[in-house]
């Protein structure tokens, strides 16, 4: 009997003894603690400089205008988060908020082709607050200190920062 159950673990393909070796060495590697090994990286960041610009429209028409502007500068709003619910969900009351999550595709190349890492940066995010006026409150972070960190990103980070304030700008008047 045990001769037979010799036959059948010996009987195993080569394959699966050498992914077996492979995933003990790897399996090691994880605790090892040497910088070949490390599953994560850690990569500077300046984190962003934030623009915050105060409309002397109404909320929700600093919104629309916004929203417009967005639109006509041929982004792609690919989320709107809902701030209200969120804080709602843990028992907290906020007063308006929105956010737009904008994306154009023609403006994502040159990051995919020239700093990937880079990818982390988009979409670009704008936030619409309601001040204690019931007036618009609007934050971005600008574009040019987002792509800082990366390689090759210098122009297409200025070419943001003027559509963002165009954006923003339409928000406020």
């Amino acid at each position: 009997m045990v001769t037979g159950i010799r036959r059948k673990i010996m009987s195993f393909p080569k394959t699966t003894w050498l992914h077996a070796a492979l995933g003990l060495v790897l399996f090691a590697g994880l605790f090892h603690g040497t910088s070949e090994t490390v599953l994560a990286k850690d990569y500077k960041y300046s984190g962003g400089v934030i623009i915050e610009k105060q409309s002397t429209l109404p909320f929700r028409r600093t919104i629309a205008n916004v929203q417009r502007a967005i639109k006509g500068a041929r982004f792609i709003i690919v989320g709107e988060p809902n701030y209200q619910l969120m804080q709602r969900m843990v028992g907290r009351e906020r007063a308006g908020a929105k956010g737009f999550f904008l994306y154009r595709p023609d403006l994502g190349i040159p990051i995919f082709d020239n700093d990937p890492k880079a990818a982390m940066e988009v979409p670009l995010k704008i936030v619409i607050w309601e001040g204690s006026d019931g007036k618009g409150i609007i934050r971005y972070k600008q574009p040019s200190s987002l792509l800082a960190d990366y390689k090759d990103l210098d122009d297409l980070g200025s070419k943001l920062d003027q559509l963002m304030v165009k954006i923003s700008d339409a928000g406020v008047k």
